[in-house]
């Protein structure tokens, strides 16, 4: 295996003197040496070996790595991860070992193109472990958790408490039962992710489509033996018995999408045609209103609440200008909203018609009916959040970590 020769030339004060000192890196069969030389030496040592590259820098040095240096990166780990294992059972766990280097490099290469944290001892020694987890696992989806959790720990490189996370959900993936992962999932999904459309009907189309993906046509587990499981991984701390238990669903989504329990202004009111006038003054179309979705009787804005995100939209022959609002356009909306905007998440007319609506979404309403069937509290762990994410993130690459 070839390897790269790096001589880096600095100067340093020791006594108040200023001092030539080479720094010798030699990067071979994935490992990086160091070593300091004279200039002497180094004049004596110009001459590069095989399949070597020489770099000579004056003051700092900032290089990456190549696609090529990282998959040997690899496969020297790779190496070391195989050289206990027994001829035939090393052929299928190389194989494996492949599958996750060519799902993680493109996903690395993405986040930085430079491929530096190929180049962190810390990372090179999590590699092996991620190696030795997919060469232990005959699940093909495992490979793809697993790169997302290498890709997570780069994101995370200056943070040691998610880096701690990480490093043990990679030596726990292997292990995890598929059922319980998809159900610690979806418990962190519900908690963490909220549609961000200010329509209803969008917001929850978009969550159903996202537990769709997290579920993937799996049932559910009715029993308490994927916590118990989960607990025993670490992904999750069980609550003793009796003590705690999760709030309904029908108590617990109303505030977490306590948006959409905005009151909104009666049809007919004088508020409402106060409204009315202003936007017509100040040339506001009345397109941002519509019927409200859980309260009949009543429209209510499908604008931002923040003023200064709402943006108007002139159409022209040369296409479509999206233009501020005036500060008369500004002064209108923020009176609206301070009418529009009332919550009442304990509104008995809205919260029917949410979960009539809820019911219409076939995730939606069963990931309800599973939710209120909980036995036991938990909460989800640094190992569970980092496992929970890598798996979303997987089917649904969009989504952003949620750390």
């Amino acid at each position: 295996m070839g390897f790269v020769d790096i001589r880096l030339e600095f100067t340093t004060r020791q006594n108040n003197l200023r001092k030539l000192v080479i720094i010798h890196l030699k990067l071979k069969s994935g490992r990086l040496t160091m070593e300091l030389i004279s200039k002497k030496d180094l004049e004596q040592q110009q001459k590069a070996g095989d399949n070597s590259t020489q770099i000579m820098v004056a003051g700092d040095l900032n290089t990456g790595i190549t696609e090529q240096q990282a998959r040997d990166i690899c496969r020297a780990e790779c190496a070391l991860a195989l050289q206990n294992w027994a001829f035939q059972a090393g052929a299928f766990a190389e194989a494996r070992i492949q599958k996750l280097e060519d799902k993680v490099l493109p996903k690395m290469l993405s986040y930085d193109k430079n491929l530096s944290i190929f180049g962190d001892p810390g990372f090179q020694i999590l590699l092996r472990k991620a190696q030795i987890a997919a060469a232990s696992s005959e699940r093909e989806n495992d490979y793809e958790i697993l790169s997302d959790l290498l890709l997570h720990r780069a994101e995370q490189d200056k943070n040691r408490e998610r880096r701690l996370g990480i490093t043990k959900a990679i030596e726990v993936v292997d292990q995890i039962d598929e059922v319980a992962l998809i159900a610690l999932s979806i418990v962190y999904a519900v908690s963490k992710y909220t549609p961000i459309s200010p329509k209803l009907n969008e917001g929850l189309k978009v969550l159903d489509i996202l537990y769709g993906k997290i579920i993937d046509k799996k049932s559910l587990p009715a029993n308490s033996s994927w916590m118990e499981h989960l607990d025993l991984l670490s992904a999750i701390r069980l609550s003793p018995k009796g003590i705690k238990s999760f709030k309904k669903l029908e108590e617990y989504m109303p505030e977490r999408l306590k948006n959409y329990f905005e009151a909104g202004l009666k049809i007919d009111s004088d508020e409402y045609k106060l409204v009315l006038e202003k936007f017509n003054t100040v040339g506001v179309p009345l397109s941002c209103f519509e019927l409200h979705p859980l309260k009949k009787g009543y429209v209510h804005l499908t604008t931002s609440r923040e003023v200064d995100n709402i943006f108007l939209l002139l159409k022209t022959p040369q296409g479509t200008i999206q233009t501020p609002l005036s500060k008369q356009q500004k002064e209108a909306f923020e009176y609206v909203n301070s009418i529009n905007f009332t919550l009442n998440c304990k509104d008995n007319e809205m919260t029917e018609s949410f979960w009539k609506i809820w019911e219409g979404y076939p995730n939606l309403k069963e990931i309800r009916s599973w939710w209120n069937k909980l036995e036991s509290h938990f909460q989800v762990t640094p190992v569970g959040e980092a496992l929970a994410n890598a798996y979303i993130r997987g089917k649904e690459p969009s989504i952003p970590p949620m750390y």
